[in-house]
């Protein structure tokens, strides 16, 4: 076993994550209205959006990161060769994902990713609520706000979307700066949304011509441009959010193959883990650090920052995403004799 192979385990679960994700998003914004939404923003009743624009269950994710999990724990199991010695003493070799250790993670896996969507949630909220403060322009009103909170219905597909629920406080942010950049009228401003990786340079014309012009640009190219820079954060948050989730879901699989061996009764001392990367420029540099090292089982790797992972991608020791998003390191285990 080597990187290449677990991490192709990893991106073949990607889709169906990012599907889920994306399913609960567009659940939450075709079962909201408009009035609402608007009624609970003039009252800047945030409790009350982050109830009624809350991503609920999140029951297809779940799933989808138990699924990973299994995955990878069959995955190890599959690959992991019993010395002939040993196996009067383990016996079958077959991972149960319904022991307890097991049950255990995939529960706080469920309760941390709820939280987590849910902070985001009222973080995008609160980005929306804030910017009726000091977006340039006349006053934004509550419906404005509304649809800038859930999306526009495009008469072309007829459908909601360029909204902010769905992304990170940050990324929520990023729109609404975008959005002042364009309404500002101010050339500075406006050469500073040309600087936004992540916009749709089709409507670059639009905003030269606005920067030519010392004026702001029209509110309806203005929707439909933040619209659309929503929309492709949303994809990027989605791709970092099911890669990061699948990799941490499947890494901890395997390791609890490994617990489970124990527990069978293979000796903790007698297996080692391996800390494995991609050996290029895309590696942290945390990361870096820590290649080649090796723990026992059940014992952490402390990466030069101070942070602790079982595995890549484990967050259950506190590790931040700065840790975790979009890594591609692996554990190898090792049987000793």
């Amino acid at each position: 076993m080597n990187v290449a192979e677990v991490l192709q385990q990893v991106e073949a679960l990607e889709p169906d994550m990012q599907k889920a994700y994306l399913d609960s998003v567009r659940a939450t914004i075709d079962a909201a209205t408009v009035a609402e939404v608007e009624r609970l923003l003039s009252q800047e009743d945030e409790n009350g959006l982050v109830a009624l624009l809350g991503l609920g269950a999140l029951s297809l994710l779940v799933e989808a990161v138990r699924s990973s999990f299994v995955v990878g724990a069959r995955f190890e199991m599959a690959a992991i060769f019993i010395p002939a010695a040993d196996r009067p003493l383990v016996g079958r070799k077959e991972f149960d994902a319904t022991r307890t250790e097991s049950n255990a993670w995939l529960n706080q896996q469920a309760v941390d990713v709820r939280a987590t969507t849910a902070d985001n949630v009222r973080e995008a909220i609160r980005a929306v609520i804030g910017s009726r403060r000091i977006v340039g322009g006349p006053q934004r009103t509550d419906r404005q706000a509304a649809l800038d909170l859930i999306g526009r219905v495009s008469p072309q597909t007829g459908i909601r979307s360029g909204g902010v629920i769905g992304l990170p406080g940050n990324f929520a942010q990023y729109v609404t700066n975008a959005r002042r950049q364009l309404l500002s009228g101010d050339p500075a401003q406006l050469k500073l949304y040309l600087e936004r990786t992540r916009r749709d340079r089709r409507f670059d014309g639009i905003v030269n011509r606005a920067i030519a012009a010392k004026k702001a640009v029209a509110a309806k190219d203005v929707n439909k441009i933040a619209g659309r820079y929503s929309e492709r954060l949303l994809k990027t948050h989605t791709e970092m959010l099911a890669r990061t989730l699948a990799h941490e879901s499947l890494n901890a699989g395997r390791d609890q193959a490994w617990e489970q061996l124990v527990e069978q009764g293979i000796a903790r001392d007698r297996v080692e883990k391996e800390w494995r990367d991609r050996n290029d420029e895309k590696v942290r540099n945390s990361h870096v650090y820590m290649r080649g090292r090796r723990a026992v089982l059940g014992q952490p790797f402390q990466t030069n920052s101070g942070a602790l992972l079982r595995y890549p991608g484990d967050s259950s020791l506190g590790a931040g995403w700065d840790e975790t998003a979009n890594c591609r390191c692996i554990v190898i285990y090792h049987l000793r004799k």
